[in-house]
């Protein structure tokens, strides 16, 4: 259980393929939720004449739907037909974007953001996390969450530029009927590849670590209940949500806002995406480190090189093709920590004993942050005229998310399971 290879028992390892599979999903449904929202900001708004903020507060819709749909099927994926969970979602995601497609006034985007938030929380970190946990120990499951998260920096960056060449020359309409396409295509290729445990295909967890092993044999850990009791809980939780609520400004508001400092519209979009393909880079290292280093060093590093990058953005206006390359770089490292960190945390500070629960609580607490983020930093640029004043209130939350996160592991000690 603790050897880490391509082969187990002289057969290829099936976690493996999961690992390109989730991959995929989080290329598809994660970009198609979340990361392309930032093109379709200014078409949108001028044809409906909108703010942007009224435009945005789907998002909102979109996350708080997100946080509902996790507290319900957090517990069914980790105990129940997760498979099922996936491929029903991802269809009413579609169903979702063609309302989108056929949209007559704003409010049908916020009905579409119900049916999307289901498809984006079941098709892709909370079903992964739980499936990587199943195949892989403590041993590669950071450097393995690394490369199946990744997948949302590599969509970003090969689907963004696509998306705004086809909103550019067939509109933004054509570009969300092409969004509930890939919500097709996933829920053909979950419907085809997932599976939930190894015991399923005739495996064992690979990677195991002594401790993981003992752990799971013995149920140490704390169960849901008792985690809410601990303060580290709710500080980790708080900075999960800091975390994303920093970075769904920046999805939703990257192209705008480097229009406004001066680029282009195909350049901003370029760079948007940019921003997004370095996520590819970070998620791989953060994860890397977290293996190598320990949970706690590679969460903490990823949130103080994130409070970097939103330095960077509000510094740009000044020169925005120098620090263009630290906002970029920093969004890209740092915010590799946010999908690939959370899941390691819960393993780091409340072990294996309930870990299905704990990590959806801790997907809800992302799925709040992304709920508040987007909204209101494209409510300050309609109140200012500007988004700089949001990139400093993020600068300094990310700030909390380090002292937090030493606060967290130094409660751990406290506690012997």
């Amino acid at each position: 259980m603790n050897k880490v290879g391509l082969k187990q028992n002289g057969r290829f390892y099936y976690g493996w393929i999961l690992m390109i599979v989730g991959f995929i999903l989080m290329s598809l449904a994660y970009t198609g939720s979340i990361s392309i929202t930032s093109v379709f900001v200014v078409p949108v708004t001028e044809a409906f004449g909108i703010d942007r903020g009224s435009f945005l507060l789907y998002q909102t819709v979109l996350t708080l739907t997100a946080v509902v749909v996790t507290a319900y099927f957090g517990k069914r994926m980790a105990k129940g037909r997760l498979k099922l969970i996936v491929v029903i979602s991802a269809l009413v995601a579609a169903v979702g974007y063609l309302l989108f497609a056929w949209a007559k006034a704003v409010y049908w985007f916020y009905f579409g953001a119900v049916l999307i938030g289901v498809g984006f929380t079941n098709c892709t970190v909370l079903p992964m996390s739980i499936i990587l946990n199943n195949w892989f120990g403590g041993k590669v499951r950071g450097t393995v969450m690394g490369f199946c998260f990744v997948g949302s920096g590599v969509g970003g960056l090969v689907i963004l530029p696509i998306l705004n060449s086809v909103i550019t020359n067939s509109g933004w309409r054509t570009g969300y009927i092409a969004l509930a396409c890939m919500f097709g295509i996933v829920a053909f290729v979950s419907l085809l590849f997932l599976v939930k445990t190894p015991q399923e295909r005739g495996f064992t967890r690979m990677g195991e670590t002594a401790e993981e092993t003992k752990a799971v044999e013995d149920a140490a850990g704390m169960n849901i209940k008792e985690a809410i009791k601990t303060p580290m809980f709710w500080l980790i939780l708080a900075t999960a949500t800091l975390m994303v609520f920093g970075s769904s400004a920046i999805l939703f508001n990257s192209a705008p806002f480097f229009i406004e400092c001066g680029f282009s519209t195909q350049k901003a979009a370029l760079v948007a995406s940019f921003n997004l393909g370095m996520l590819a880079v970070g998620k791989i290292f953060i994860g890397f480190i977290c293996d190598k280093l320990g949970t706690k060093f590679g969460s903490i590093l990823s949130g103080a090189i994130f409070g970097l990058g939103f330095l960077s953005l509000a510094l740009m206006p000044m020169n925005p093709n120098v620090f263009v390359f630290g906002a970029v770089i920093c969004y890209g490292i740092g915010g590799g920590g946010i999908t690939v960190c959370p899941p390691l945390l819960v393993n780091a500070l409340f072990g294996e004993k309930d870990y299905g629960n704990i990590v959806a609580a801790m997907n809800m607490a992302t799925n709040l942050g992304g709920a508040i983020g987007g909204t209101i930093a494209g409510v300050i640029y309609d109140i200012t005229g500007s988004y700089v004043v949001f990139w400093c209130i993020a600068a300094a939350m990310m700030a909390v998310v380090v002292v937090f996160r030493v606060i967290c592991f130094k409660l751990r000690k406290k506690y012997t399971y």
